[in-house]
């Protein structure tokens, strides 16, 4: 759901950016799970959390200084599926995402979802593509074509060489 990236204030609290949407949607929490993918994770209470200038901060119990909140930072925020706020339609959970198969229109495979990125504009699917690169494909209406995270597809119509390795001509 986040990254803890910075303490904030002088009462031990944290920020975290989230991914996946604005924070505001999290102020409802009142615990949380804390570690890193693949390790063991923490269930951890919340005494204060909210949303500000775009970044989720956190209050524990029993953090009350700088330098305790300095422990949290680099840890990452995950939730119980059933505890994740419903997201609008066409709106995806990077998790949900990953590991799902990048077929082109056409019905050619193209790779696999690494991960999800924020982009300014729009956000994009960071793909392995069976050359060993790695792609950004822009999550337009316009490339990606259909998405089915339950069936662990994603149709894409990407332009000339994004996917494919060959260069792409700029007349």
């Amino acid at each position: 759901m986040a990254k803890i990236v910075a303490t904030r204030g002088n009462r031990g609290e944290v920020a975290a950016i989230c991914s996946g949407g604005p924070p505001d949607r999290l102020a409802d929490l009142e615990e949380i799970l804390l570690g890193k993918a693949g390790g063991q994770l923490e269930r951890i209470g919340l005494v204060a959390n909210w949303s500000h200038k775009g970044r989720w901060i956190l209050r524990f119990p029993q953090v009350d200084s700088i330098s305790e909140a300095e422990a949290y930072v680099g840890r990452d925020v995950f939730l119980e599926e059933d505890e994740l706020p419903q997201l609008p339609e066409g709106r995806y959970y990077t998790y949900a995402l990953v590991g799902a198969t990048v077929c082109h229109a056409d019905g050619r495979v193209l790779g696999v979802v690494k991960d999800t990125e924020a982009g300014l504009a729009h956000d994009f699917l960071l793909v392995n593509c069976p050359d060993g690169r790695e792609a950004m494909v822009p999550m337009t209406p316009s490339i990606v074509i259909s998405i089915d995270p339950e069936g662990g597809r994603v149709v894409v119509n990407p332009p000339e060489g994004l996917l494919e390795g060959e260069p792409e001509e700029v007349a």
